[in-house]
């Protein structure tokens, strides 16, 4: 069962895997069985949205490991920064708490994997893992139970608003941790949408 309910989906994914899609198709499916919440995040959020809007107008951070706000972090402060993305993540999962107390449903656009893979792969800091953050967030993420979306990389960039390069940087990581964390994995890169949110439903067996 899902760490925030037993209503609860949570779909992970490298940008352009088809999560928000199939999140707002599998809310209207889920609409008619009771009431349903649907609560969305992506990495650097609240605080650390903020200083990396602030950051980005310094040429020293200018870069694109972070492509939404076009920074790079110096090596030097990874740690500090993996600090702020996490105390920044906090008030997202307490929403959630709180949401799944008020819904039948919860669809989490994103989940905790995503997270932890957003952290490496923008700080390039794959020693991420072997912190208490990491280690952590990764151990919740597996309680989460999220469904993997995936696809090739070529189908990924073509969907996605970001670099093929950043793309094939994230589904690597993805296809490690997803082994470990997913309940289990659908491939958006075939058929439509609607045949995706099948496959989700079948993986889950909502009720």
């Amino acid at each position: 069962m899902c760490i925030y309910g037993r209503g609860c989906v949570v779909l992970s994914g490298a940008d352009g895997s088809g999560k928000s899609t199939l999140s707002r198709i599998l809310t209207s499916v889920l609409a008619w069985r009771g009431p349903v919440c649907i609560h969305w995040f992506r990495g650097s959020h609240l605080l650390a949205s903020v200083l990396a809007r602030l950051l980005s107008r310094f040429g020293v951070f200018c870069g694109n490991c972070n492509p939404y706000y076009k920074i790079c972090i110096p090596g030097k402060l990874r740690r500090l920064w993996s600090h702020l993305e996490f105390w920044s993540l906090l008030p997202h999962i307490f929403v959630r708490g709180l949401l799944a107390r008020v819904c039948r449903f919860l669809v989490c656009d994103r989940g905790l994997l995503d997270f932890v893979v957003w952290v490496i792969v923008t700080l390039n800091y794959p020693g991420f893992l072997r912190s208490v953050y990491g280690r952590l967030l990764l151990g919740l993420a597996t309680r989460e139970g999220p469904v993997y979306l995936y696809a090739d990389v070529n189908t990924l960039a073509k969907r996605a608003d970001v670099s093929r390069e950043f793309v094939a940087r994230e589904l690597a990581v993805y296809n490690v941790l997803a082994r470990y964390a997913s309940k289990c994995w659908v491939d958006t890169g075939v058929g439509s949408p609607v045949d995706s949110v099948r496959a989700v439903w079948r993986c889950l067996r909502l009720r």
